[in-house]
């Protein structure tokens, strides 16, 4: 029989990342990624602590405060674990404006003046473009390189698409003078 004083700090947050997990709603445009975790000191100790890094983003403001209560509630069904959260909300979601809509309409203007096509598209990161438009100032993200694999080993940029971003960008600014 294997006796165990203390509890394990893995285990309990293993049944955490589960809870974490399901807080993300793609419906809701919300994402709850358990990327980092560490903890224990040998494998055959059990773990008096462990950690875990989370990246939380929303699209929709209200989403925020739903999150926030997620991280209150959070529990360990073992009453000899202690949790802590710390962290906080880094930057607002970036939330379309009429700002921004006329702003994207200049910008498919120039891109059909080139005979582009220029589409809206979301991906969920952030950027400091995040501040200004929670500002209700116009924000036009993803202006720059086209490429893929944002943040991975395989990232990279389209080099063939340079001159195309510059024409857009530069378009746009002589557009808007």
């Amino acid at each position: 029989m294997t006796r165990t004083r203390g509890a394990n700090a893995i285990h309990a947050l293993a049944e955490l990342v589960t809870t974490l997990a399901g807080a993300g709603s793609r419906e809701r445009g919300t994402t709850v990624n358990v990327g980092l975790i560490s903890g224990g000191t040998g494998r055959n100790v059990t773990a008096g602590r462990a950690t875990c890094g989370i990246d939380v983003r929303v699209t929709d403001p209200a989403e925020m405060g739903r999150i926030d209560d997620v991280f209150a509630g959070l529990h360990a069904s073992d009453p000899r674990v202690t949790i802590s959260a710390t962290g906080e909300w880094n930057r607002p979601p970036m939330v379309q404006n009429a700002a921004s809509q006329r702003l994207f309409k200049e910008a498919q203007g120039v891109a059909t003046g080139f005979g582009w096509g220029l589409d809206q598209a979301s991906v969920g990161g952030a950027s400091d473009g995040n501040f200004v438009s929670a500002l209700g100032r116009p924000v036009l993200d993803g202006m720059g390189a086209v490429g893929d694999g944002a943040h991975a080993r395989h990232e990279h940029v389209l080099v063939e698409h340079i001159p195309e971003r510059t024409a857009l960008t530069m378009g746009l600014i002589t557009a808007l003078a």
